[in-house]
């Protein structure tokens, strides 16, 4: 067994480590949402809803490219790999600044208006997918302890800034910048250990580097936009005041989505050193299997789905009827991240295949949603939402 294989080996010990902080963080998330329902009125709650909503993605979107790409690359390297660990430091310490400002300047200026809760979200969300990446960077070079720490000190620091909400009725503005307190103060800690590398980099590695930041980020990014753009379409509609009733029931399925996620980036050097190896093929088909189980189960799920919202779910409030649309869903999504999953560890041609499916996954998504969301409001979101293991999974047969 080579030094890199070793040193990501994923024993039962470092697995129940890694989850349990996540499912932490995950918790209490969802503890400081039930908090806020509690301390805020409905219109303030919506106004949050609605914003966090249509931001949320902008995590993926810093997120998932660079540490998919430091998960592959890192691993593998050696007279690279601080190099390349610190163009992703940089991304880490830099990006966040100027959004960071532009909200703060809205809190100072305007700190009741609804930009400058929009404002704070997404500052608040791409220092999040900062801090997501630091922990990544650390796990990539063999520290795994630091990610455990890391999600478990954020969710207590959400949990307390929701019972602030509660005891001295912090609005969403307010609560949203101490959210942003703590992840840039957690973040500077995560800074703490990672290598800087040369600067400037070179310009062919930083080439590549892009390159695999853009294509193996596409899916993530793309599937958390659509959600994003899902929450926007019904904002829009007479069913607008629905988004808080859609952003609890989607906390539940952020939860299924990041055990899935977290899985694989766990095990993600481990599949690109499989993938560099004889075993390759054998994961290919197993791949290539999955892809078609989620077509059939995607399509199965759809035309049972639209039925109920025919015969009666379409515009409902009820959050039973949202969480079981959501929870029948999990399986085909999860069959297709699956799939995804392998692509992109596959081969640059394939890395690229992905990319579109993604896109072509978005487009699908958002145009069925707008058709649909007006008639069927929140259920509607959910219903388009289906289309996304579909479309995939097609694509999925094709490239495997």
């Amino acid at each position: 067994m080579t030094a890199a294989a070793t040193s990501h080996r994923i024993g039962p010990r470092r697995l129940l480590t890694l989850l349990g902080g996540r499912a932490t963080f995950r918790l209490l998330l969802y503890g400081s949402a039930a908090v806020l329902v509690a301390a805020w009125s409905r219109e303030d709650f919506n106004r949050y809803a609605a914003a966090v909503g249509a931001a949320a993605w902008l995590c993926m979107a810093v997120q998932s490219g660079p540490e998919k790409a430091a998960l592959t690359l890192i691993p593998r390297a050696r007279r690279t790999r601080d190099e390349i660990a610190g163009m992703l430091r940089a991304v880490v310490a830099h990006v966040p600044l100027p959004f960071t400002v532009a909200a703060v300047a809205g809190l100072v200026l305007a700190p009741g208006s609804a930009v400058t809760v929009y404002l704070l979200a997404i500052a608040y969300y791409i220092s999040l997918g900062c801090g997501m990446l630091g922990v990544a960077l650390h796990r990539a070079l063999g520290r795994y302890n630091r990610d455990t720490v890391h999600f478990s000190l954020l969710g207590l620091g959400m949990l307390g800034m929701a019972g602030l909400a509660f005891t001295v009725h912090i609005r969403p503005a307010g609560y949203l910048a101490g959210l942003l307190v703590l992840v840039t103060a957690l973040n500077l800690a995560l800074l703490r250990g990672l290598p800087r590398g040369a600067w400037p980099p070179r310009r062919a590695l930083g080439g590549i580097l892009a390159r695999t930041v853009v294509l193996m980020g596409a899916a993530d990014v793309l599937g958390n936009a659509m959600v994003g753009t899902l929450f926007v379409e019904l904002s829009l509609t007479s069913h607008a005041g629905q988004s808080g009733d859609l952003y609890v029931m989607t906390l539940g399925w952020g939860f299924a989505a990041s055990v899935i996620y977290t899985l694989q980036r766990i095990y993600q050097p481990r599949l690109a050193l499989r993938m560099a190896s004889e075993g390759a093929a054998q994961v290919r088909a197993l791949a290539r299997r999955v892809a078609r189980l989620s077509v059939w189960v995607s399509a199965l799920w759809l035309v049972v789905a639209g039925a109920a919202l025919v015969g009666g779910l379409a515009g409902t409030r009820s959050l039973v009827a949202l969480g079981g649309l959501l929870v029948s869903l999990l399986p085909a999504n999860a069959l297709a991240s699956f799939g995804i999953f392998v692509l992109e560890n596959t081969g640059e041609s394939e890395l690229r295949g992905s990319a579109k499916a993604a896109v072509l996954s978005w487009a699908v998504v958002s145009a069925l949603g707008a058709m649909v969301i007006p008639f069927a409001g929140a259920a509607g979101a959910v219903y388009a939402l289906g289309a996304q293991g579909f479309v995939l999974g097609l694509v999925l047969r094709r490239r495997m």
